[in-house]
């Protein structure tokens, strides 16, 4: 029988805290904090509470579940304060090219205005198709981080977010889960609406990713080469509607134990999916959901072409929808 093991036991303790407490605040938010659902006018002039607030919690719960990210990009932007959303990526690829399958899920809580924290773990399963060595069970890596919104910089960008992430193995996963060191990234996520392309989005997304000795932990294996990598991603988004598309292109100048100093770059195009939440209501699904498609690209100095379809499928949704029945139960499309 497969046993799952940790030697990270203060950052798992972190991940449960951060798990165990939060739901606390968006349960119960302090006392003076305003009404987030304000209440509706019938048209006798009397108020309407349950149909104002139903109203008010749907316009709400879209703007909290929106789209944050697509591939390698991420969009800038924190949640409100006292909100908790979970975000969950299944890797369908694996089920095709790994022994394992992972299953990573996001929490993030808006601490306070402008400021979000997260974190996020990545377990993974055995494959019931492909069977082999790493054909088991484990936690993966966890990753903590916070992010700022500093808002609008007038003339440049729409909306520019600062960030800083660490992330750390869980045990001895597999290498491509991660390569057994801590990763320590400060990074910056920027935006702007093209005014000449209707419904149209530039972002930016620039990050350094260091590469450190993980405490307490076991040399990494002999294959693994530490890394060091500069990243930078413009990308285009076009979202007319529920459906849209995305190109995206990352730079990566890398240090290696290897190579030495290279570079690398990536092309990723393709289809986007934006399932409105009417939609997936009527199928009884909770939460939004997002489906990315796209043609990848990398080619890097000293290695082999890679190229390949890259298929994302992303689910956001609350504390509150996971726990209630009402959103199982499946609601007619208008």
């Amino acid at each position: 029988m497969p046993i799952l093991t940790t030697q990270s036991p203060r950052a798992l303790a972190l991940f449960v805290s951060f798990i165990l407490i939060s739901p606390t605040f968006i349960w119960a938010a302090p006392p003076g904090t305003p009404s987030l659902f304000p209440s509706a006018a019938s048209n006798d002039g009397t108020t309407n509470r349950d149909d104002g607030d139903k109203e008010g919690q749907q316009r709400f719960t879209d703007e909290l579940l929106k789209m944050t990210e697509f591939f390698d990009t991420t969009l800038p932007g924190t949640l409100q304060k006292y909100n908790l959303v979970l975000n969950f990526s299944p890797r369908l690829p694996d089920v095709r090219n790994r022994e394992f399958i992972r299953f990573p899920f996001t929490l993030r809580y808006g601490l306070r205005e402008k400021w979000e924290i997260y974190s996020r773990i990545t377990p993974f399963s055995p494959n019931p198709l492909n069977a082999g060595r790493e054909h088991r069970w484990g936690l993966g890596e966890i990753s903590l981080g916070v992010r700022h919104d500093i808002g609008r910089l007038d003339g440049i960008f729409d909306k520019v977010t600062l960030g800083l992430e660490a992330r750390t193995p869980l045990g001895q996963p597999p290498i491509e889960i991660t390569d057994w060191y801590t990763h320590v990234t400060p990074y910056i996520n920027t935006s702007r609406s093209l005014s000449c392309i209707p419904y149209t989005t530039l972002y930016f997304n620039l990050g350094y990713e260091r590469s450190l000795d993980t405490p307490s932990h076991r040399a990494p294996p002999a294959e693994v080469v530490r890394r060091h990598v500069f990243n930078f991603t413009p990308s285009i988004l076009y979202m007319p509607g529920e459906f849209g598309g995305s190109f995206e292109y990352s730079f990566r100048y890398i240090e290696d134990d290897e190579i030495g100093c290279h570079l690398g770059h990536e092309f990723k195009a393709g289809p986007i999916w934006d399932v409105p939440r009417r939609r997936t209501r009527s199928w009884g699904l909770p939460g939004k959901w997002q489906v990315d498609l796209a043609y990848r690209v990398t080619l890097e100095e000293g290695r082999s072409l890679s190229q390949g379809v890259s298929v994302r499928v992303d689910w956001r949704t609350t504390i509150r929808e996971v726990f209630s029945k009402k959103a199982y139960e499946k609601v007619p499309h208008p």
